[in-house]
């Protein structure tokens, strides 16, 4: 089983679900990310992290430097991961789900997302939620792909609300106890990247300073790496069950991986590494169209 590296671990989660084509604002974030991650990974390499002071001082530079990326390099960043990832068969490229929306596919409309290969998805996220959310002493690399998914809106895909409340209970005991960690921790790079792309969103100072705030990613949609989508089919006189089996073949013969998952009282269904629930549904053209809507769990 391959080790990836710290930049490789968080493209593989930052880059899970994005649009392969198109410059997304989402997308610009996780590239940010992903550059900042190769920061990291080299300081660590290097030894620039054994005095936080200096770490500090540089960090601020790599994060000014990290800012300020053009979209040509945006780019060239996206392709050289993504094809270093795809030789080791951890990425491909895949049907957006939005294909599978009533919408797109009725007007022929192609959309290509990258999707992490599932084993190795669950076993990094799996390895972060473990060392993090268990008693026991948080290793370097760890912290900073916390700080990583932090810093880029992924929180949501890997931790509950109530999790996150813990997690920012250990955050305060490690910057506490460790004063590396309390200058990595308290280093923001993601204002650049609003002010630059979010411009219109000014005034909300307030969307990124708590990254535990429930909802964020459903108050900012444009922010959401999960998407809504409506699949039209006959709803009278059928059962849930039978709802549930014709979404998942429906969506499976577009390419993607989909199984039920129980939760709790509930069952799920998931589509390559996102969680979804079911709803009947009715869109209004010239005539309602029954169909079911696929809306995204945040846990």
């Amino acid at each position: 089983m391959k080790e990836y590296s710290l930049s490789e671990q968080f493209a593989l989660i930052s880059l899970d679900g994005m649009d392969a084509i198109h410059d997304t604002v989402a997308k610009k974030v996780a590239l940010s990310g992903i550059a900042m991650a190769e920061v990291l990974q080299k300081m660590i390499s290097n030894g620039s992290m054994k005095n936080s002071a200096s770490f500090g001082e540089q960090l601020a530079g790599e994060i000014s430097r990290v800012r300020k990326m053009s979209k040509k390099e945006r780019h060239k960043l996206e392709k050289e991961m993504a094809a270093a990832l795809k030789a080791e068969e951890a990425l491909t490229e895949i049907p957006n789900l939005l294909g599978c929306d009533m919408t797109y596919y009725t007007a022929n409309v192609t959309i290509r997302e990258y999707r992490s290969e599932l084993r190795e998805y669950q076993r990094i996220v799996e390895s972060i939620r473990a060392e993090i959310l268990e008693p026991g002493e948080v290793s370097l690399e760890t912290v900073c792909l916390l700080y990583l998914c932090r810093e880029t809106g992924c929180m949501h895909d890997i931790f509950s609300v109530e999790e996150q409340e813990q997690i920012q209970s250990r955050m305060i005991e490690m910057m506490a106890a460790t004063p590396l960690y309390k200058v990595l921790l308290e280093t923001e790079f993601h204002s650049g990247i609003r002010n630059a792309y979010l411009g219109f969103l000014r005034a909300k100072t307030n969307l990124f300073k708590n990254p535990y705030l429930e909802g964020v990613n459903l108050l900012f949609p444009f922010l959401d790496r999960k998407q809504a989508i409506f699949i039209d089919m006959v709803i009278a006189g059928t059962t849930v069950e039978e709802r549930r089996k014709k979404t998942i073949e429906f969506l499976r013969s577009n390419g993607h991986v989909c199984e039920e998952v129980p939760m709790g009282s509930e069952r799920f269904i998931k589509v390559d590494n996102k969680y979804y629930r079911i709803f009947p549904s009715t869109r209004s053209c010239k005539v309602p169209i029954q169909g079911i809507e696929l809306l995204p769990v945040y846990r």
